[in-house]
């Protein structure tokens, strides 16, 4: 009893460290998938540039200071002739030529939270992008993990596939010594060589099969990938095994089309304040400091010396602008953005409802693919016992051809069917981990 318990206590530790092995050569490859993916290298940009668009929107709140150097030829000007004295004096108000040197500057005191909502919004963007990059990166990740699926799929159907040739090799070499001795007919042979045939056939197509998986794995990754997944992997891969309701219920958490709907319904809400906000008045303060010339009259055309004419000035005020008519722009932006908020309402109830759906759908496709495997479990016992006596039976000369042929379709068949609900159930698990949004690696 004591050697038994110490049997089971290794197998499982065996099995376990299989799987943490398993588990970690999937999430390396998601690793990998995600690094290497040039479409997340795109969205990311996005990032980056909502970071930007929003120290843009941020800097409206300083001060914009801007310089001007210029000169102005005005032509004709203001001239006044005076009668004094022997002969007239001539008096011009202004130069011909003007010049101007200054540096100003304006600064927005108060404009009742408009611009601090503008920031909110942009802010909100960048957060869009970023569920927008961890969608791409779940996308990858669930793509990598039904590519994984289906390698072992492959690969453990290759095995079947390979069992079965050698059962026909060996059925055939029975035939070969019986058509020596006369117990057996050329078409016995020559059915078991077709039958070889087309099981190679059957294995090159699945080798085909394997293969491609291997490319477009590969191609996700960015590096070679032939040879990490373990021959003998299975489809447990420690994913949670989920609920309708409970899929249902994290979704409305996890999954990123709902994540992307709700972060658009927090823009749309800004677009609704912008747009009520528009008709709200502002107040900004305007200054500037400069040097300029035309202080002093010409008298006679004559230029006044620079030191006279040349002038320090300033300016400083402060402005109310209050928006009287508008042409109801701001009432129709209102309203465009309250339909658009609404439109989002609905786009999220028909996301639930196809939501709610796929994950029905999903586990429908577990629960048969689970009932199916409990049967097909039986049929291989069954199939195994019955050709193992078929094959005692046709080494006694006692079956046909024919019969031991139906034995081993029987066997081969019932393995395939059985290794199908087990890639089933995988793939529906993986599909419902996938709606509600599911981080595994």
């Amino acid at each position: 009893m004591k050697y038994r318990f110490l049997t089971i206590l290794f197998l499982v530790s065996f099995q376990v460290s299989a799987q943490e092995k398993t588990n970690e050569t999937l999430n390396q490859l998601v690793r990998s998938a995600i690094e290497y993916a040039p479409k997340i290298k795109e969205q990311q940009q996005l990032i980056t540039i909502g970071d930007y668009k929003t120290k843009i929107q941020e800097s409206a709140l300083k001060p914009q200071i801007q310089s001007e150097i210029g000169v102005t030829r005005i032509d004709p000007v203001a001239k006044a002739q005076f009668a004094f004295g022997p002969s007239p004096t001539s008096l011009q108000f202004q130069p011909n030529m003007n010049y101007n040197a200054n540096i100003g500057g304006n600064y927005v005191i108060y404009d009742w939270g408009k611009q601090f909502v503008n920031i909110e919004k942009s802010k909100l963007e960048t957060e869009l992008a970023k569920t927008g990059v961890d969608g791409l990166k779940n996308i990858y990740a669930y793509q990598v993990a039904n590519l994984y699926y289906g390698i072992i799929f492959s690969q453990r159907a290759i095995e079947v596939q390979k069992e079965q040739l050698k059962l026909i090799d060996d059925n055939g070499k029975i035939i070969s010594n019986r058509l020596k001795q006369g117990d057996a007919l050329d078409y016995d042979q020559v059915s078991v060589q077709v039958r070889y045939k087309n099981a190679e056939t059957r294995l090159t197509d699945l080798q085909s099969q394997l293969e491609r998986q291997y490319i477009y794995l590969s191609a996700l990754t960015g590096k070679e990938t032939r040879g990490m997944i373990p021959e003998r992997a299975d489809f447990n891969l420690g994913i949670a095994e989920l609920s309708t309701e409970g899929a249902l219920t994290q979704a409305q958490a996890s999954n990123f089309d709902l994540k992307v709907l709700k972060d658009r319904d927090l823009i749309a809400e800004r677009d609704v304040k912008i747009a009520q906000m528009n008709a709200l008045p502002s107040i900004a303060a305007n200054a500037q400091v400069g040097i300029r010339n035309g202080y002093l009259p010409r008298i006679n055309g004559e230029t006044p010396a620079i030191t006279d004419d040349f002038k320090l000035n300033t300016i400083l005020g402060v402005k109310l602008t209050i928006p009287v008519y508008t042409g109801h722009r701001g009432a129709y932006q209102t309203e465009m953005a309250k339909v658009n908020r609404e439109m989002l309402k609905y786009s999220v109830d028909a996301t639930n409802q196809a939501l709610k759906r796929d994950l029905e759908a999903a586990q429908n496709d577990y629960n048969s693919a689970k009932s199916k495997l409990v049967l097909s479990e039986k049929n291989v016992y069954q199939a195994q016992y019955a050709l193992k006596l078929a094959d005692a039976r046709y080494k006694n000369g006692v079956l046909t051809n024919v019969e031991i042929e139906a034995a081993q379709v029987a066997l081969k068949d019932a393995q395939f069917a059985q290794l199908q609900y087990q890639y089933q159930m995988a793939l529906a698990k993986l599909e419902m981990n996938r709606l509600a949004g599911v981080k595994f690696w």
